[in-house]
């Protein structure tokens, strides 16, 4: 079991660097908005946390994630389609908060994994629709 959670964290650091090296220039690390640089910093102590077992560090970055995701910065655009992506994170965030109050690390690194994932795919629909969605602002 350890050995699955190790690897399912390792792909999802590797897809976060992957993702982050192939942005276009104009996201650049040096160029992210601020409510991205705290999502990052977040999910990245989350990952502290868990290689640490460090449970307090763990849940309270994950509460923030969740707090962070309610912020109107992070609400960019108005569709069910991003709405579920947001509920779909929340989640996640709640599974990970939950697994590090039970102190149960092996939840906690699939719950993280799992608000991972609910970035990537949430990422990737923004930029799949960011052309439509620029024009929804213009209207």
């Amino acid at each position: 079991m350890k050995r699955i959670v190790c690897l399912s964290v390792v792909v999802c650091l590797t897809s976060i660097n992957w993702l982050l090296a192939t942005e276009p220039q104009e996201n650049s690390p040096t160029n992210v908005t601020p409510l991205m640089r705290m999502k990052l910093d977040k999910s990245k102590a989350i990952l502290e946390g868990l290689t640490l077992e460090d449970y307090d560090t763990i849940k309270s970055n994950a509460r923030s994630l969740k707090l962070l995701s309610t912020e109107a910065g992070w609400n960019v655009i108005q569709s069910k389609e991003y709405a579920a992506q947001s509920s779909d994170f929340r989640r996640a965030a709640d599974m990970v908060v939950q697994a590090a109050e039970d102190k149960d690390i092996h939840r906690a690194a699939l719950g993280y994994v799992a608000l991972t994932v609910r970035c990537i795919e949430c990422h990737s629909y923004m930029r799949k629709h960011r052309v439509e969605l620029m024009n929804l602002d213009v209207e």
